[in-house]
């Protein structure tokens, strides 16, 4: 064994270090892209009366993209919301078949909406749909979307192949 190699290595865990920093350093961009835009035109609206021509549609879709590569980050993560009304009564084996069970689920219901977004983001090309007032394609940030939501699928199965972890105290220790 390679003195060098982490024992308690997650399984694909080449997977986080390659999409997280990427995907992480582009959400960063498109939000301080949103702040800035948000602030000067408040500025340019309030003070000089003239707001930023197509403001509304240029945050519609960075959000738009900042949603959509947050979504593997916060899958990766083990972030999403979750209910775990039931986890200190579920045995250890039970709660490893309900996490891969849930990874399954939630892989392919994304999976489903990456490839039915690249088949909108298609059909917006071939119409040449575009933006109300800045005549944006719409095509380009959809196929962005269906690729990020298709990321998101293979990290659902990456987070299958992971130890489930519980999310709560198992010293019993809660608040009095």
């Amino acid at each position: 064994m390679n003195p060098n190699e982490n024992i308690d290595a997650a399984p694909l865990d080449w997977f986080d270090r390659f999409l997280i920093p990427g995907l992480s350093q582009v959400a960063g961009a498109v939000l301080f892209a949103l702040m800035a835009l948000t602030c000067a035109d408040v500025i340019a609206r309030y003070i000089l009366n003239k707001p930023i021509a197509g403001g509304f549609e240029i945050t519609e879709c960075l959000l738009a993209a900042l949603i959509f590569a947050g979504l593997p980050l916060v899958t990766l993560r083990n972030e999403h919301v979750t209910v775990d009304l039931f986890d200190a009564m579920t045995p250890d084996w039970l709660f490893h078949v309900q996490h891969v069970a849930a990874c399954l689920v939630g892989a392919t219901c994304t999976g489903f909406l990456g490839w039915r977004l690249w088949l909108r983001a298609a059909h917006m090309n071939a119409a040449g749909e575009t933006t109300a007032s800045l005549k944006f394609s719409l095509g380009p940030l959809v196929y962005g979307m269906s690729v990020l939501t298709l990321l998101t699928a293979v990290a659902m199965l990456v987070l299958m192949l992971r130890k489930p972890t519980r999310h709560y105290e198992q010293d019993g220790g809660g608040a009095a």
